[in-house]
């Protein structure tokens, strides 16, 4: 006899997932809970006296605290001003980020239309296990503010995109107005604009296309401004061209959160085309091995830290960057416009500092809202497995907070 959960039942565990997972990141406020070791924890303690600075005057030169955009931080000083202390204004941000796992449901709902609700509403909830989003919750960090710009903007792509009459509407002036905002929030979303706008380069008349492009210039005028008056938000990227090291650290990170929604059948080596990518993917990787000379002190991954504590070296690591450049390149040949954007992904992460946290949940958002993945459809039809994905991200998240708490990984790379 086949055991079978319906779409009610589905709903039922997903709002009592997202209620308990809720609770949990409040136990964590409560508890200084930061998964990430010290690093989130201590970029909000470094920067809390800017943000009570900004009473006086909300631009000024934040250098020595953050070379960040100041848009987060002026929302922060609001809460600041309400709430007049530090931990009222870290609640009220919880509850605040409890807030996005309904928007990335709302997506999904607009994305996945014959999909029960409650397998979107679990998918959704597990944002709130991520151990790199429940540190940036429980203690205020841009990552958090951009998501909810983010997800709002491509919300209003869709519902503009599934129109069949594809004109400037409210719907399109949204999406790109919150798309402002979070890259004046995390400049490195910048790279959605350069992908939204091949959709409106395809859907939208010359004319149209002209207003669009005045007003995306229009909303970037702060940004030059600010570029102009304090030169280091520019020269702070950080940015470099060691490619090498980007593509074997961004193909390992892609891979940890692509395994969950892999199955046997996505794994087998069905045909001569799978095997040449394969053997054309190694052979690339290879290649690219010899002058890898990234620090794992410095991030890396969640896999680059696991091989190296449990192997000693980078071999475990190499593996998984292997089979996931595998999957970005088949994914990559399925259709141009996502090998545009994983160029895109691949250069704007070009960085001397490459830390998981900056993709999570990067990549979900892009398997689930910007990909049309056959396997992620595939994954989500099937009854069960959405309950592996959840013991997976489970497993991720507690063993991150054992981690942070016994200081494996800090103790072992320095």
């Amino acid at each position: 006899m086949n055991f079978y959960i319906t779409d009610k039942n589905y709903y039922s565990i997903g709002l009592i997932l997202y209620f308990l997972f809720s609770l949990s990141l409040f136990f964590g406020l409560f508890f200084n809970e930061d998964a990430s070791g010290t690093g989130t924890s201590n970029d909000f303690k470094n920067t809390w006296e800017y943000v009570v600075l900004l009473k006086d005057n909300y631009i000024i030169d934040s250098s020595e605290w953050t070379r960040l955009l100041p848009l987060h931080y002026i929302f922060l000083f609001f809460l600041y001003k309400i709430f007049e202390n530090e931990f009222s204004v870290r609640l009220i941000f919880c509850f605040i980020a409890i807030l996005i796992p309904f928007l990335f449901y709302k997506n999904l709902r607009i994305k996945f239309r014959d999909i029960c609700r409650g397998k979107l509403l679990i998918i959704s909830s597990i944002l709130l296990i991520l151990p790199f989003f429940r540190s940036s919750a429980i203690w205020p960090n841009p990552h958090v503010t951009a998501l909810i710009f983010l997800f709002l903007s491509i919300y209003y792509f869709q519902k503009w995109e599934i129109k069949l009459s594809k004109k400037i509407n409210f719907d399109l002036i949204l999406n790109i107005f919150f798309l402002a905002l979070t890259v004046y929030t995390r400049r490195y979303y910048v790279f959605f604009f350069l992908y939204f706008y091949i959709f409106y380069f395809k859907n939208l008349n010359i004319k149209e296309l002209v207003v669009i492009t005045l007003f995306i210039f229009f909303l970037s005028i702060p940004g030059f401004l600010l570029i102009l008056y304090f030169p280091f938000y520019i020269e702070s990227t950080g940015y470099n061209f060691k490619f090498y090291n980007t593509i074997i650290i961004t193909s390992s990170i892609f891979l940890f959160y692509l395994v969950p929604f892999l199955s046997v059948d996505n794994l087998a080596l069905k045909d001569n085309k799978s095997k040449l990518i394969l053997f054309l993917s190694a052979i690339f990787l290879i290649i690219l091995s010899f002058p890898f000379d990234y620090d794992p002190k410095l991030g890396g991954g969640y896999l680059m830290k696991l091989s190296n504590i449990y192997l000693g070296n980078n071999l475990f690591f190499f593996i998984s960057a292997l089979i996931g450049f595998y999957f970005l390149t088949k994914i990559s040949l399925e259709n141009s416009n996502k090998f545009f954007l994983i160029i895109l992904i691949f250069l704007v992460f070009s960085n001397n500092y490459m830390f998981q946290k900056y993709v999570e949940p990067l990549w979900l958002v892009v398997f689930f809202l910007i990909f049309n993945l056959k396997f992620i459809k595939k994954f989500l039809e099937h009854n069960f497995r959405i309950f592996y994905a959840l013991l997976y991200f489970l497993i991720y998240s507690i063993s991150s907070i054992i981690n942070s708490i016994y200081l494996i990984s800090i103790n072992y790379f320095w």
